[in-house]
């Protein structure tokens, strides 16, 4: 997308708190983009930690 933003939080919670249905879903498909092209990244930070504690042991 050609004006992409980094996904912080406070990009997400400033769209949300602003309510500007427009921005939210451009917002939106920026999210979706994301998740396509890197994934979970939520999902695989907690395996990292776990593969880390594993290893620590």
């Amino acid at each position: 997308m050609s004006s992409f933003r980094p996904l912080y939080a406070v990009t997400i919670t400033d769209a949300v708190a602003a309510g500007d249905l427009e921005q939210l879903k451009k917002l939106e498909a920026e999210a979706q983009e994301h998740l396509n092209q890197y994934g979970d990244i939520a999902t695989l930070l907690a395996a990292l930690k776990i593969e880390i504690a594993k290893a620590e042991a």
